[in-house]
Order: structure tokens, then sequence, then C-alpha cells
């Protein structure tokens, strides 16, 4: 068996939208992928939002109690894909790491590039995973593909958390069948 991939989702608080990134992904991808998540401002000591909680519940997803963790560069280093909510993540990130990481990507960006790219090598879905970063990459130097952001639902209403979280599962639906993940 093929060792699983390393998946790491971003935001700011880790409250809001890598939670819902990270425990949708863990689910989708159970078998291919170890995926985690960060904030460049972890809200440490807390949970994920009732909010977040309410519009993955009308996912079928139940969030686990969650803990969030503030984001290294080491745990940018760590992984074999970088999932991100925004750009100012990615710059957050290109500043700790001292250039923008290859293998990472906004969520919607990825997305939009699995689209285009050429499926990820290998025979199992971790290691489609595991290479899925070098395909998305080589996509977006043949065709520019801008990273355009989750917003950020923190403090606002009900359907802004409902609209992000479809948002999200979109996007990573896109990805899993892209790569053939289940």
């Amino acid at each position: 068996m093929s060792p699983r991939a390393k998946v790491l989702m971003v935001c700011t608080g880790n409250i809001c939208r890598s939670p819902a990134m990270h425990y949708l992904a863990a689910r989708e991808w159970a078998e291919a992928a170890d995926v985690s998540s960060a904030g460049i401002s972890a809200e440490v000591g807390m949970d994920a939002t009732p909010e977040i909680r309410r519009s993955a519940t009308a996912h079928g997803l139940t969030l686990p109690r969650h803990r969030p963790t503030q984001l290294t560069a080491a745990l940018v280093h760590e992984a074999d894909l970088v999932l991100v909510a925004t750009e100012a993540h990615a710059r957050w990130i290109e500043r700790e790491v001292g250039s923008r990481p290859p293998h990472m990507f906004g969520l919607k960006q990825a997305a939009e590039l699995s689209a285009i790219a050429q499926r990820p090598q290998g025979n199992t879905p971790a290691e489609r995973l595991r290479t899925a970063a070098g395909a998305l990459h080589i996509a977006g130097q043949q065709e520019t593909t801008p990273l355009r952001s989750l917003d950020d639902p923190w403090g606002l209403d009900q359907a802004t958390y409902d609209r992000v979280m479809t948002e999200i599962a979109d996007a990573l639906s896109a990805l899993t069948e892209w790569a053939s993940l289940r």
C-alpha cells in the first residue's frame, strides 16, 4: 500500500473555512490522504464555529471537536498539497517560506485548474493525490488561473456560511473527480 498524501488546508483563524475544507476532504479522500488544517492567525483554544457546523451538517458532514492550529513553514514543507482560502493566505505562506511553493493553490483555483490539467499519475488514489500538485502546477504555467478567494464568513449570517460551504464542497468534488480519488 502506498503512503497517503499529506494535504494541508489553510484559512485565517482555522475555525470556519479550513476546518470545513479539512473534514470534508478527509471524508472524501479517506483512503488517499492525511488531511490537516491550520490558520495564519489561528484562534487557538476555540472550536469550529456553530455556523460552519450547521453548514457542514447540511452537506452531510458532522465536524468533530476541532482544535485550531497555527500555520508554520514546517507544516507547508511537509505537505504534498496545500490549499488556501485566499490570496492573503498565499502571500503569508510566501513570506514565511521565502517563495511561493509550487504545491500551494487556492482551493477554487485548484478546482479550476483541474478542468484543464492532465490527470495526476499513479495507480492508487494516494499516489494520484501525491502527484496532483505537480499536474496542477504545470496546468497553471500553461494557463494563468487567478487565485479566487473563498469569502470569510466569520461574523456574517448563516446564508453566507452556507454559500461558502457549498463553494468548498463544489471545489473538493471537482478535485475528487479529476484525480479519481473515490
